[in-house]
């Protein structure tokens, strides 16, 4: 498949109407403010709009981290992202990653504010020297059209660590009445076998929890269940990913690209 027919496939998926072009200047002018805040890191914040094949902002610490100019992402636009994915990861992101994204943003616009949710996958990209690195995308819902469907999302990309293959991994949570994040989606792809891949969302919830150095006392309060519910779950864990302790867990989770 040629890169504009991932274009155009990715556009396909998140169907949307167009955001007024004032209120993307206001995202950028926001999004400018704080990337002059931002310190030098393995992160960096943008603004894209699906529909159009546009990125409207691209965080500066864009360019140490993938060796492009911010006027060459944004010039190029979503082409330049599909050309630069992994050849074994693009499908995946396209028929399987992608839609199940946007089935899940529309069936939580239906329920709640879907500018409450955060949604979480990784991949492999190639960078300007040809090396292919691991980085993890978490999108926010700027806006949405008139029907309520995602128009504008702001993206956060992260570096990890970790150089080997990652399984890809999909997460979508949303904030709760208590402000705090429950996953309502969680799945593995690809064809390596994910050490995660026999983790349920509620225990993914507890594994991100642990990893902010949570008690079981405090992650019970948080998912309003009991303290022996969340021993349980953590005993589970453990078994399954064959691990001694929680900083194991957490560590494994980290090296996977899930929080």
């Amino acid at each position: 498949m040629a890169v504009e027919e991932y274009v155009k496939a990715c556009q396909d998926i998140f169907q949307s109407g167009l955001v007024m072009e004032d209120i993307i200047k206001r995202h950028i002018q926001r999004q400018i403010m704080i990337s002059e805040c931002l310190p030098d890191s393995a992160s960096f914040f943008f603004v894209v709009e699906p529909v159009t094949n546009k990125y409207h902002f691209m965080g500066q610490q864009q360019e140490s981290i993938t060796g492009y100019t911010n006027e060459e992402v944004i010039r190029r636009g979503l082409e330049f992202f599909f050309n630069s994915l992994h050849p074994e990861e693009v499908n995946i992101l396209l028929e399987e990653i992608y839609p199940e994204i946007a089935s899940t943003l529309d069936s939580v616009s239906r329920k709640t504010d879907v500018k409450k949710t955060v949604t979480q996958f990784n991949y492999r990209f190639k960078d300007k020297s040809s090396k292919y690195i691991n980085l993890m995308e978490q999108l926010y819902v700027l806006e949405t059209d008139q029907d309520g469907k995602p128009a504008l999302f702001l993206g956060n990309i992260i570096t990890l660590e970790n150089t080997e293959v990652i399984p890809l991994r999909l997460s979508v949570k949303i904030m709760d009445i208590n402000d705090s994040l429950k996953t309502v989606l969680s799945n593995a792809y690809n064809t390596k076998k994910s050490v995660f891949e026999n983790i349920t969302a509620r225990e993914m919830d507890i594994v991100r929890l642990l990893a902010f150095g949570k008690t079981s006392e405090n992650i019970g309060k948080e998912l309003c269940i009991s303290k022996h519910t969340v021993d349980t779950h953590r005993r589970n864990i453990l078994k399954k990913l064959h691990c001694q302790s929680a900083v194991d867990v957490t560590r494994l989770a980290f090296q996977n690209g899930l929080i």
